[in-house]
């Protein structure tokens, strides 16, 4: 691999662990503020729309945004049965 291109990588794993690090400061809060059921399948279809209506949002909502696709993400991985 050529050194630019590693260094494009390095840059994009450093957003990338900057990103994680204040998507897991906003879990936090949320957690504290007592939000819980995020792995419940039954919720599924309500986190999908709030993620939509997060991702509709021009900006501040990006970190959120990224939870609520992470949890669905799980969901997923969880062979739940979603599509």
């Amino acid at each position: 691999m050529d050194q630019e291109t590693q260094q494009e990588i390095d840059r994009l794993f450093q957003v990338a662990d900057n990103f994680n690090t204040e998507m897991k400061a906003r879990l936090r809060e949320q957690a504290i503020k007592g939000y819980r059921g995020w792995d419940d399948p039954d919720h599924y279809r309500e986190i999908c729309n709030m993620m939509l209506e997060h991702a509709s949002v021009s900006s501040g909502q990006e970190v959120d945004a990224a939870n609520l696709a992470m949890i669905l993400w799980f969901l997923r991985k969880q062979d739940a049965g979603f599509s």
